[in-house]
């Protein structure tokens, strides 16, 4: 990873990691879940793709960056294959795909253009946005933000 995190987090817990597991119905991609083995998300110092926070498993994570409540707050809005993963300065989501054709590929949703309140998700507002979750966070580059 090319941008480092604001503030250190401990791994998330293998009963977390479960957890989680359980909740979507199947494994996650092998790439996220060692990332969660290392770390349980965590803020995002400044960069090129503006990711602010990665979403973190564990009880002491604050209710914004929790995977739980983007679960809860973005199941109706975003499609049941994509899982929320990230969010940027902006109010987007970065998922990972839980399809067969494409599992563990990163995806940039656009909340600006997704489907009015009373419609299904769509997929309109949704970009992939890298091959996989190690080459999403290399891309991650560091942005200078005193020299705006």
């Amino acid at each position: 990873m090319a941008v480092g995190f604001s503030e250190t987090e401990p791994p998330a817990s293998e009963a977390s990691i479960r957890r989680l597991e359980q909740r979507i119905g199947q494994p996650l991609p092998p790439a996220y879940r060692e990332f969660l083995r290392q770390r349980d998300g965590g803020p995002v110092e400044p960069n090129n793709r503006a990711v602010d926070e990665i979403f973190g498993l564990g009880d002491e994570v604050p209710d914004f960056a929790s995977i739980w409540s983007a679960l809860d707050r973005y199941r109706c809005r975003v499609p049941a294959w994509l899982l929320p993963v990230a969010n940027d300065a902006f109010g987007n989501l970065y998922g990972l795909s839980l399809r067969d054709e494409d599992r563990g590929t990163v995806w940039f949703w656009d909340h600006e253009n997704e489907a009015d309140e009373d419609e299904p998700p769509t997929e309109d507002n949704i970009a992939r946005a890298s091959s996989d979750w190690r080459a999403f966070l290399d891309c991650l580059e560091p942005v200078d933000l005193s020299r705006s």
